[in-house]
C-alpha cells in the first residue's frame, strides 16, 4: 500500500468554493503514477520495451467535495488478477472523514499489436511482491441505444497522454459537462461508472450522446455514449448526482 498528502490548489476549486472532480482524478492518477514509480512500472517504464497500461474499467465514488487548501490523505493498492487485468484501488481522506474511493481495472499491451499481456511475463518483482487483495468487482454498465441528445466536444492536442491517447480524466470531463447545466446547478456528481472501450488518439470532434434514467428520491442518472471522430463508440459511462448540500 502506497500513501500520499496533496493540498488542493486554489485552480482546483470551482464557483461554490469546493474542489473539482476533475482535480480528485488527477490525483488519483498522479499517485497510480507515483506507486508505479516504486515498481518500475511506469508507462514511462514500459513504453521502451513496447508494453504499455490502458485503462479498462473506472469506478469512483465521492462522499463529498472537501474546500481550498484541505490536506488529502491518500492511499493505492493493486492486485494482479486472472494474470490479465492489474486492479488499482484508491482511498481518499482528509481531516473530516472520508472524501472518495475507486476501483480501476489495467491491462498491460503491447504498444505495436495493440494485445493484451500475461502480467506474470512482464511485471516486476516489487509488483508482485506487493500485491493486496482488491474488493469488489468490475462495473457493469446497462445497454442504451435510445439516447435524448447529443453534445460535442473537440479533441485537443493537450488531451493527449503519454501513449498519444486521450487522457482518461478527459472522458470524466466529457460526461459530467454533457449534463445540462441546469442539472448541474441543482445537483452535483457523486458516482461515475466507466467502460473504456478503444482509445481517442487524433484531433477531432467526440460526440457524447446521453439518455437519462427515471429519477428516484437519491437524485439523477445518466448514460453517456462517447463517439470518437471515426464514428466508433470509445467509452460507456454512467452518472450518479445527488442534490447539492
Amino acid at each position: 500500500m502506497f500513501e500520499a498528502e496533496y493540498s488542493i490548489p486554489y485552480a482546483g476549486i470551482g464557483p461554490d468554493g469546493a474542489m473539482k472532480l476533475p482535480v480528485l482524478l488527477d490525483i488519483l492518477q498522479d499517485m497510480a503514477d507515483r506507486d508505479a514509480h516504486r515498481m518500475s512500472m511506469t508507462v514511462a517504464d514500459l513504453l521502451p520495451k513496447g508494453l504499455s497500461w490502458v485503462l479498462r474499467q473506472y469506478r469512483v465514488v465521492v462522499d463529498r467535495y472537501p474546500g481550498y487548501e484541505s490536506m488529502l490523505r491518500v492511499k493505492t493498492w493493486h492486485e494482479p488478477r486472472r494474470n490479465l487485468h492489474s486492479i488499482r484501488t484508491f482511498e481518499v481522506r482528509d481531516a473530516s472523514g472520508p472524501v472518495a474511493s475507486a476501483w480501476t481495472s489495467w491491462i498491460l499491451i503491447d504498444t505495436v499489436r495493440g494485445r493484451p499481456l500475461r502480467l506474470d511475463r512482464h511485471a516486476t518483482e516489487v509488483y508482485t511482491k506487493e500485491a493486496c487483495p482488491v474488493e469488489g468487482e468490475a462495473p457493469s454498465l446497462p445497454v442504451v441505444r435510445d439516447f435524448a441528445y447529443d453534445t460535442f466536444f473537440s479533441v485537443r492536442r493537450w488531451d493527449l497522454d503519454r501513449n498519444a491517447h486521450v487522457n482518461n480524466a478527459v472522458y470524466f470531463s466529457w460526461a459530467i459537462e454533457a449534463v445540462s447545466d441546469d442539472i448541474a446547478a441543482v445537483f452535483e456528481p457523486v458516482g461515475v461508472e466507466a467502460e473504456y472501450l478503444k482509445p481517442v488518439e487524433k484531433n477531432g470532434e467526440v460526440r457524447v450522446r446521453t439518455a437519462p434514467f427515471p429519477a428516484d428520491e437519491e437524485g439523477r442518472t445518466f448514460f453517456h455514449s462517447i463517439v470518437g471522430p471515426d464514428g466508433e463508440a470509445k467509452a460507456a459511462f454512467v452518472t450518479r448526482w445527488r442534490a447539492r448540500q
